[in-house]
């Protein structure tokens, strides 16, 4: 049996939203309710590939907002250049 792939997730809370980061995808999704963190992930991954959610495995990063924002900045910088 093969290893799934693997998303790796920056998750950040600002005001009162969770913001969502998934860098290999430079996608980004939100949700008000924390319980949500993993549907919203995994539905905004599938979208993207064209893939079935129980394909691929989910790590979740959950950072501070200045951190995310940081991050998040970074790397648009860096895909603009």
């Amino acid at each position: 049996m093969s290893e799934q792939r693997v998303f790796k997730a920056v998750v950040g809370k600002e005001g009162g939203w969770w913001n969502i980061w998934v860098p290999e995808l430079d996608h980004v999704t939100s949700t008000r309710k924390s319980r949500k963190i993993a549907l919203y992930t995994r539905s905004l991954i599938a979208a993207v590939l064209g893939i079935d959610e129980s394909s691929f495995r989910v790590e979740r990063e959950v950072v501070s907002a200045e951190e995310f924002e940081r991050r998040y900045t970074e790397a648009v910088r860096k895909a603009n250049a």
